[in-house]
């Protein structure tokens, strides 16, 4: 401290005042990010009464061994559920209807057909525990006028009922898979502000309401840890699979009817791993809500929604969207090895008579026949 004083008084007199003004700059910003994170933990210990203290065994995420290259960890990825919107389909050619009764039902689809893939399905595996990703967006929220005048119900009583879904969830997973590791970041549509924002996303976001809250009430529970950041990504790691989760909306732009979203999600993964790359905390794999356009692959993984196709897609003239969610297996020694998209429609619900799967081939039917004439 002795020598930056020294070498400010041997500077002149205007380059002495700019670094003292930096240096009471960098000094305001360390007491509001200092006092930032006493708020935080003020609200989690007081209102939440959640105790930090309390530390959770996920040793059984870092290593382990399993008897076959489909063996592992599985994982479920749920973003995008829109909660409350209301999706009318005599706008959209009948392709899709969403409201919060239809909500409710492919919210308990998607959780009962991932325990079924995986504990039925795979008959030959036994799994240490699943790892569930909240990814954000859960809320439609009413950052759009057209959303406040559509919604189904106000935004508070739909964070309780998307609350008791979530946790409703996360006890069949515990029964299923015996523990439940939670890594969740907020998204765009729970904000509270008009515009987005970088600083104190996190607490200004009703996806954190609801996963603090979920939070809540598993605290006492050993076997179910939540990673809920305060920042817009969080990184985890799976054995020796490490993850970047980002809702997506900080990705770019640049998406179109053509690439969709391609671009902005390439882009955007690069920047992204520079960065860490340059903090010495690189990741093998991305994760990322926010285009409501399933893609799998082994390095970077964009999430379907639960909403499914909208007023929005269909005006902008993209392709129709099923309500899918990703699920894969994060072996030990090969990585992602078995990737299941979850379909989360409900039995009965049919597009113009057909389900979404016959439609898209009744379709593409169509169009070859086009293209040969």
């Amino acid at each position: 401290m002795g020598t930056a004083k020294k070498k400010i008084a041997d500077t002149p007199p205007s380059q002495s005042q700019a670094l003292k003004d930096e240096i009471l700059s960098l000094r305001k910003e360390l007491r509001d990010a200092y006092r930032e994170e006493i708020q935080t933990d003020e609200v989690r210990r007081v209102l939440f009464k959640i105790a930090n203290s309390k530390r959770k065994d996920v040793s059984w995420l870092d290593h382990g061994k399993v008897g076959n290259f489909l063996g592992g960890i599985p994982t479920l990825f749920a973003s995008d559920w829109h909660w409350g919107e209301t999706v009318n389909p005599s706008e959209i050619q009948g392709m899709n209807a969403y409201n919060l009764s239809i909500a409710r039902e492919r919210a308990r689809n998607c959780f009962s057909r991932f325990i079924d893939v995986y504990m039925n399905q795979f008959k030959f595996n036994s799994y240490k525990g699943c790892v569930l990703i909240l990814g954000g967006d859960m809320l439609s929220g009413d950052i759009h006028d057209e959303l406040k005048e559509t919604n189904g119900e106000e935004v508070l009583p739909c964070i309780i009922s998307i609350t008791d879904e979530i946790c409703s969830g996360i006890k069949a997973l515990k029964k299923a898979f015996g523990k439940v590791g939670i890594f969740a970041v907020t998204g765009n549509h729970g904000r509270t502000s008009k515009k987005p924002r970088f600083k104190r996303r996190a607490y200004t976001n009703y996806d954190w309401l609801i996963y603090t809250s979920c939070e809540k009430m598993f605290d006492d529970d050993p076997d179910i840890m939540f990673n809920i950041p305060t920042g817009p990504d969080v990184l985890f790691k799976i054995y020796s699979t490490r993850y970047l989760l980002t809702h997506g909306d900080n990705l770019g732009k640049g998406g179109d009817g053509l690439i969709g979203m391609i671009g902005p999600v390439t882009r955007g993964d690069i920047k992204r791993r520079t960065r860490q790359m340059l903090m010495h905390d690189p990741y093998d794999v991305m994760l990322c809500g926010h285009f409501h356009q399933l893609a799998m692959l082994r390095s970077r993984i964009v999430n379907g929604s639960l909403k499914g196709y909208d007023e929005f897609a269909y005006g902008l003239g993209f392709a129709p969207e099923p309500p899918l969610q990703a699920s894969w297996i994060t072996n030990p020694s090969a990585g992602i090895t078995l990737q299941v998209p979850i379909p989360c429609e409900g039995d009965n619900e049919k597009y113009d008579g057909e389900s979404w799967l016959s439609w898209k081939v009744q379709n593409l039917n169509k169009k070859v026949k086009t293209s040969r004439k």
